[in-house]
């Protein structure tokens, strides 16, 4: 189902993930158990495959080990609670699941307010900036596939 952006990641040099990290689906399903809803089956895949990935000083976010997800700056849940902490943000996204914060002027975020018939949520691309959201991919496939096609050229 995922064959091409599987071989895109074995020959891809702009995104860097380690092998054999993927996680549990148990954490999987107490982290959809927080949220309230199922994450997008590419997301699941991507997660139980591959698990993690870093990309111009940032990582896109995953699930780490419950034990670790208190503190851990890459967990998914983790930047989920410390957004749901800041009033503003709830007030001014309340659909947003954050998925990548590069070091530079833009983050990536899941748009949980709306899925098509597979349940994958839009990703959209917030131009911090300019104060500016456009979608960016369909699905999280579509949305690793992108990121590497424009980071290696292809």
């Amino acid at each position: 189902m995922y064959e091409r952006l599987a071989d895109k990641l074995k020959t891809t040099s702009a995104l860097k993930w380690y092998p054999g990290r993927g996680v549990e689906e148990s954490w999987i399903v107490e982290v959809e158990e927080e949220l309230g809803f199922r994450l997008p089956p590419s997301y699941r895949w991507w997660l139980i495959h591959y698990g993690n990935a870093g990309l111009n000083g940032g990582n896109i976010l995953a699930i780490c080990p419950p034990e670790h997800r208190e503190y851990d700056h890459t967990d998914l849940l983790y930047i989920h609670r410390l957004n749901l902490a800041e009033e503003w943000w709830v007030s001014r996204f309340p659909d947003r699941l954050d998925l990548f914060v590069p070091d530079s002027d833009e983050l990536y975020f899941f748009d949980t307010s709306s899925s098509n018939e597979q349940g994958e949520f839009p990703i959209m691309c917030y131009d911090l900036m300019n104060d500016l959201i456009d979608k960016y991919a369909s699905t999280f496939a579509e949305f690793l596939e992108r990121l590497i096609d424009e980071r290696s050229g292809g």
